[in-house]
């Protein structure tokens, strides 16, 4: 059987809001309460829930079928996410999170139904004409592409960068082991874009490398979380991600599941020379791995022995 995260991404409220009319007396009392409530209400046991509310752990387990929840296990997973959302911090998130009785099992399952959920509310909230226009200008600028993250985004943006190099000309990492940011903004030029994460906890530092670009004339595009996010304002282009997760730390598979798409989108675009490039790698690839053999050890099934 399919859980609602993954058949549906409506909120316990919208939830409640389309099937108001179809409700007992009971069940609308607790609806209402949960409404006042929501999302804390749900982080205590069915149990607690019902002797707060005033109604019987049966009524609790009916509300919730009738909303189309596997279990109440399934809506706290819904109401954890919606908490971490509101928390700034991990360690903030800590103790919503963690702590509570739930097994290892428990664990992946969480991990995989907000994960799910996730890269479901990204898409179907992703801006399409922000995604078209952020696609177009990578794929056919002439300028170069500078992919920037910082902390826990780092590693997203380097999958970007790599990916996205072998798309097109040009791609530069801003971030560990690369050159300089600073220096890199002596010879930005209107042509050159800033494709950027904003992703919570924020970072000044892109914020000013974003500045930077725009006072160049170049564009900035942008990954955010929130559009609450500092770079939002700066950005000229930009798709939103969903980062809620069962544990303190906020899940990156959604803003995975964004830069997937747009190297798929890209490479679409640009799709003979991409295929030309491919091809060149290969035969690189070959020839660098072959040179590494000679200079260096053979491979262990090839040590001693005669062919």
């Amino acid at each position: 059987m399919k859980s609602s995260l993954q058949t549906s991404t409506a909120l316990l409220t919208e939830r409640l809001a389309r099937q108001g009319s179809e409700l007992t007396a009971s069940e609308r009392a607790l609806a209402e309460a949960l409404g006042r409530d929501y999302p804390h209400a749900l982080l205590e046991s069915a149990t607690a829930l019902a002797a707060r509310t005033g109604t019987s752990a049966s009524t609790v387990v009916r509300l919730f079928a009738k909303l189309g929840y596997a279990s109440y296990a399934e809506a706290q997973r819904e109401a954890r996410g919606e908490v971490t959302a509101l928390l700034q911090t991990a360690g903030q998130r800590a103790p919503v999170t963690i702590g509570t009785e739930r097994s290892l099992q428990q664990c992946v399952d969480d991990a995989l139904l907000h994960d799910q959920h996730n890269i479901t509310a990204t898409r179907d909230g992703l801006d399409m004409a922000a995604f078209e226009a952020i696609v177009a200008r990578i794929a056919q600028s002439s300028g170069r592409v500078f992919v920037l993250a910082q902390i826990n985004s780092a590693p997203v943006a380097a999958w970007l960068a790599l990916h996205l190099n072998m798309c097109r000309p040009g791609v530069h990492e801003l971030g560990a082991g690369a050159v300089a940011a600073t220096d890199q903004l002596l010879w930005i030029q209107p042509e050159d874009t800033l494709l950027v994460f904003s992703i919570r906890r924020y970072a000044s530092g892109p914020v000013k490398m974003a500045q930077r670009f725009r006072d160049a004339g170049a564009q900035v595009l942008a990954i955010i979380d929130s559009n609450a996010a500092p770079l939002a304002a700066l950005a000229h282009h930009r798709v939103q991600v969903r980062i809620s997760n069962a544990s303190p730390f906020d899940s990156y598979t959604a803003a995975f599941f964004v830069c997937n798409a747009l190297v798929s989108a890209v490479a679409q675009l640009r799709h003979e020379a991409v295929s030309e490039a491919l091809k060149r790698r290969d035969d690189l690839w070959k020839d660098v791995e072959a040179q590494l053999i000679v200079e260096g050890n053979p491979p262990a099934g090839r040590r001693g022995g005669k062919r």
